[in-house]
């Protein structure tokens, strides 16, 4: 095979071989609260394009919702929508996954990383649902190839830097976290004094005004905060520790968060994985080769970062950190098999070269993949049966924020409303509580375009204890993001309706006692 003909053809398999197994059971685990606030507000920008910043209510960047506005378009079902957009950014961080390993080391070994992140647990589950994280890893993946290509000389200052603000301000336009991001690049083009070429500093600047010109709209423009709590384009301040605290060097939350990442890349990467890792860790010492480098500072900086200045954090926010550890992987495979076939030759005085050698590196990689095929066939036919992180499993499969039961709520209500539209002869009124995720606004996406339901926000509640207003009139909101514009509607219309009861410290048996006209008629046991 020439250069030439593996720098498509190489790609071209492990697309394919991404798309067989990563749309196997897309939908098998149910949507997810998150997805749900995400499609949600998706659908709101396809039906009213003037809300294109809608999610700046939470204080979210928009890119992945304008994407899944797109993709709404084409799937019926609003989940596989919604996923569709993980699944190409996942399918984009293959090819560059692929690139940069055969930039750096070999084709074999971009090769091989592509099939490890194929099959990598972590990729495998986040690149398979509607969150951002897919979409910022794939964007950095990206942004690092161009900086190798900057640092190689591969790509000449003018266009490689425009790259590399396109792609670090569309990364910001989808997560904050993307900040994280910036460190990294520069210092690949540290590292291969990129610095000292003539008119460095100037296309900075240029990569600079790119990325701000991308982000100002959503900087700007949009609506204000509308979820308690949240602040713009950090979301969620809490999740930060205080400059007062950091500065007590608080070693004890710093070793706490430590430890978790730590519990998040052994459930994840497998244990085969890690212990590759550990090898490569000892060939780097060694050999201190600027290209491993890179890569360690890929997934150091990052880490370090959150280590220190995180209050709380998920998994998925790691999802990011996870390629350079499997492009490390590949590369320390490949070390092992030429490790095990010179030993072979020189003690037991086997002649182990060419094929034999390559043979030597299919069988490592395969024990290597082994756990976790294993563990991504369960996450595709039975995702409770998955040995997931035990915080994850309260997220996705125990907790309220899972989606167990949502579709099923959902099917249950459609049924309820077109019975109930042609017996009384208009919409049945729906009432939701305005909190965000699961399980009302999960429902309410699988029920979005349905006519025979009529979707009534109950902002009122539980401020008021009264699930139907005593008044004559109420106002009757567009979402539950949106206060205007309002309709003044009777509220005897209400006399029928449904409630979809949310998460909330309230008793049900207090709910109960304050609105009488309510009865429990469905409920759902999770996993």
């Amino acid at each position: 095979m020439t250069p030439k003909t593996s720098s498509w053809l190489v790609p071209g398999i492990l697309i394919a071989l991404y798309a067989v197994v990563r749309t196997q059971g897309l939908t098998a685990l149910p949507i997810f609260s998150d997805e749900a606030i995400y499609i949600h507000w998706a659908q709101i920008i396809n039906s009213q394009p003037a809300e294109f910043l809608i999610s700046k209510v939470d204080g979210k960047q928009p890119l992945f919702f304008w994407l899944n506005t797109v993709t709404l378009n084409f799937f019926a079902d609003p989940l596989l929508a919604g996923r569709s957009v993980a699944l190409a950014a996942g399918g984009a961080s293959v090819v560059g996954i692929f690139w940069i390993g055969r930039t750096l080391f070999s084709t074999a070994s971009g090769f091989m990383a592509g099939l490890i992140y194929i099959f990598c647990p972590y990729m495998f589950f986040f690149d398979r649902l509607a969150l951002v994280d897919g979409l910022l890893s794939a964007l950095g993946i990206w942004a690092f190839l161009v900086s190798l290509y900057l640092a190689l000389e591969l790509k000449s200052l003018h266009m490689g830097f425009r790259w590399l603000g396109i792609l670090l301000g569309l990364a910001l336009l989808t997560k904050a976290t993307a900040l994280l991001l910036f460190p990294v690049m520069l210092a690949v083009l540290y590292l291969w004094d990129v610095h000292r070429r003539p008119e460095f500093w100037k296309h900075l600047a240029t990569a600079g005004c790119i990325i701000l010109a991308i982000n100002l709209v959503a900087f700007l423009g949009g609506p204000g905060i509308g979820v308690q709590g949240r602040v713009p384009f950090i979301h969620q301040p809490g999740y930060f520790i205080s400059p007062a605290e950091l500065m007590s060097f608080p070693w004890w939350l710093w070793l706490r968060n430590a430890w978790v990442i730590r519990d998040f890349y052994v459930s994840y990467l497998t244990v085969p994985v890690v212990m590759i890792l550990l090898a490569g860790i000892v060939y780097f010492i060694r050999e201190r080769d600027p290209k491993e480098m890179a890569l360690w500072l890929w997934f150091v900086i990052p880490t370090g970062v959150i280590v220190v200045v995180a209050n709380g954090f998920f998994s998925r926010y790691m999802v990011m950190m996870v390629p350079p550890l499997l492009l490390l992987t590949a590369r320390t495979l490949e070390r092992l098999a030429a490790w095990l076939a010179q030993t072979l030759t020189s003690r037991l005085h086997w002649e182990v070269q060419g094929g034999k050698r390559n043979t030597l590196l299919a069988i490592l990689l395969i024990f290597t993949l082994l756990p976790s095929a294993m563990f991504d066939w369960k996450l595709m036919r039975e995702p409770h049966t998955a040995p997931l992180n035990k915080l994850d499993r309260l997220l996705y499969i125990e907790g309220a924020n899972s989606g167990y039961g949502v579709r099923a709520a959902a099917e249950f209500l459609r049924q309820e409303a077109h019975a109930f539209q042609e017996k009384k002869g208009y919409a049945m009124p729906l009432l939701v509580a305005t909190s965000p995720g699961n399980p009302a606004e999960g429902v309410l996406v699988y029920l979005w375009n349905d006519p025979a339901i009529l979707k009534v926000p109950a902002h009122w509640w539980p401020q008021t204890p009264n699930l139907i207003p005593k008044e004559n009139r109420f106002s009757l909101r567009p979402s539950i993001y949106q206060s205007t514009p309002a309709i003044r509607r009777e509220a005897h219309i209400l006399d029928h309706a449904r409630f979809i009861y949310p998460h909330t410290k309230i008793p049900q048996e207090t709910f109960l006692r304050d609105n009488p006209k309510f009865k429990k008629v469905w409920s759902f046991i999770k996993p």
